[in-house]
């Protein structure tokens, strides 16, 4: 499925296991990254984000994306208590007093879903780029890849870019977890 809408550089695939669908005991993974997990595995989409699969609790790998997610809730939480201007909008800090991040880009920014709405088994996808701002992506996996690879679309979401994201894939190897962290 997601093999027919990107180029893919390379076939060593670490993907994730189909047993694990979810990270957490108050939400389950959405169907779609389920899929892409599932296809595509862990590497870089788009030549710029990072796609990070699920590999269970307690897992040792610094890549997983429990360990990503729980990273990255940290960093958000930091930055609430930071005098951002994007965060003087009410529904900007209560989506990142929410968010569950699940990507992170070469860039900075941090995609997310606002598991506050399930709809058909998906959230709500948004990007944050600090100190910049918080932006809606798609209702699902596949419309985050179309929107950011259209030239159409993309420039209300990537503010900065010049053009539209490539729609690639390239497979990465998960590291093992080195630190006492």
């Amino acid at each position: 499925m997601y093999q027919e809408l990107l180029t893919i550089k390379g076939n060593s695939y670490c993907l994730a296991k189909e047993d694990i669908t979810c990270i957490s005991d108050n939400w389950a993974l959405p169907t779609s990254y389920l899929e892409f997990v599932q296809e595509l595995g862990f590497g870089r989409l788009l030549e710029l984000f990072l796609t990070y699969i699920p590999m269970g609790k307690d897992n040792n790998y610094c890549d997983s994306l429990e360990r990503q997610n729980a990273y990255w809730k940290d960093v958000f939480l930091q930055y609430i208590h930071v005098p951002l201007s994007m965060l003087k909008k009410k529904e900007n800090l209560e989506l990142l007093m929410n968010a569950e991040p699940f990507m992170f880009s070469e860039n900075g920014e941090v995609v997310f879903w606002d598991v506050r709405y399930p709809k058909a088994g998906e959230y709500p996808i948004y990007l944050v780029h600090f100190p910049v701002g918080i932006y809606f992506v798609g209702y699902h996996f596949r419309e985050f890849i179309t929107r950011l690879t259209c030239e159409e679309t993309y420039k209300s979401i990537l503010k900065f870019h010049e053009s539209p994201l490539l729609p690639t894939f390239e497979p990465l190897s998960v590291n093992q977890k080195t630190s006492l962290s």
